[in-house]
């Protein structure tokens, strides 16, 4: 069966002392940490699905998204082999920038978030739970002065 085309956003979530806002995502008793986005909707760009899902997932509104890389990626979620366009985009700000209020939390629990961390860059690496993008950390080390 081929995989399913997909489009998605995805935000790497930064605070003041440089740690990652994941999201950890439950699926048929696999459990994996990735940053917050989502898929395009109709003919939405990178840029709008990005601004929607701080939005959404985040309760952010009029973020300041700086464009990071792409990729493309294959997985299977929910039983659906998916081929997915990654475009990711940066966003920094302090914790208490993001509020998970009650909509935000119901919104997570339909796309399968169970929980939100806050990461260094140590802790991903020394981590042995999976974490997508699996080169998240060389990705950022790579973008140091």
């Amino acid at each position: 069966m081929e995989p399913l085309l997909r489009r998605a956003a995805r935000l790497l979530v930064v605070d003041r002392e440089n740690r990652i806002l994941l999201f950890q995502y439950e699926d048929g008793g696999q459990k994996w940490w990735a940053t917050p986005g989502g898929g395009l909707d109709d003919e939405e760009t990178f840029e709008e699905a990005a601004a929607r899902e701080a939005a959404e997932e985040l309760s952010l509104t009029r973020p300041t998204l700086e464009p990071l890389w792409r990729r493309t990626v294959e997985f299977a979620f929910r039983g659906q082999a998916i081929r997915q366009v990654e475009h990711y985009f940066l966003m920094r700000l302090a914790r208490s920038d993001i509020v998970l209020d009650q909509t935000v939390r119901e919104a997570h629990g339909r796309e399968g978030i169970i929980a939100a961390r806050w990461w260094s860059l140590e802790e991903i690496e020394a981590t042995s739970e999976q974490v997508f993008p699996e080169d998240l950390c060389e990705r950022l080390r790579s973008r140091q002065p």
